[in-house]
């Protein structure tokens, strides 16, 4: 296929390969694309539309048909955490994924999976608290919180609603 080769320098052995240029690039595209239409579902073309608002934790926002996918970052405990939030055109949160976290692991890293943790966001529409409304994990209390603060700003920019864009209060 021609697309490694094995050179023996001295003392070793090395592989070359030699991947497409962009596959890298068109494979994050493709996964992004795989995510959006499971958080928004029957969406299956988006187009990225300029955030101007004044809340910090919204990096890019997506238009479906049918409501928008908002990538955020909010603080964690350990640093950023990238949360991609469904939100259909009413302000209901539709799906949720972190992206990229660096939390620690057996604690807030297990917000990854934790179906139940995870559950209680869909079906929202914002203004979620941890302890009040939304059981945090136990033991990851920044963490839960963060992943509160993602939600609300997601659903707070479809439905308008103004959202303080301060780092997560602890």
């Amino acid at each position: 296929l021609g697309i490694a080769e094995w050179k023996n320098p001295n003392g070793g052995y090395f592989v070359s390969l030699n991947v497409l240029e962009g596959t890298a690039k068109a494979n994050r595209e493709n996964d992004r694309q795989y995510v959006m239409e499971h958080l928004l579902p029957g969406c299956t073309e988006f187009s990225e539309i300029a955030y101007e608002g004044e809340d910090t934790n919204i990096v890019t926002v997506y238009e479906g048909t049918d409501g928008f996918v908002v990538e955020t970052k909010v603080a964690g405990y350990v640093d950023e955490m990238t949360v991609m939030v469904g939100v259909n055109g009413e302000g209901v949160v539709t799906g949720l994924v972190v992206m990229d976290m660096a939390e620690t692991f057996g604690l807030g890293q297990d917000s990854l999976n934790d179906v139940d943790f995870l559950s209680q966001f869909l079906g929202t529409n914002g203004n979620l608290e941890i302890g009040v409304n939304v059981d945090g994990i136990s033991g990851a209390t920044v963490t839960s919180k963060a992943l509160a603060k993602a939600v609300n700003s997601a659903s707070a920019y479809v439905t308008g609603a103004d959202i303080s864009s301060s780092a997560t209060e602890w």
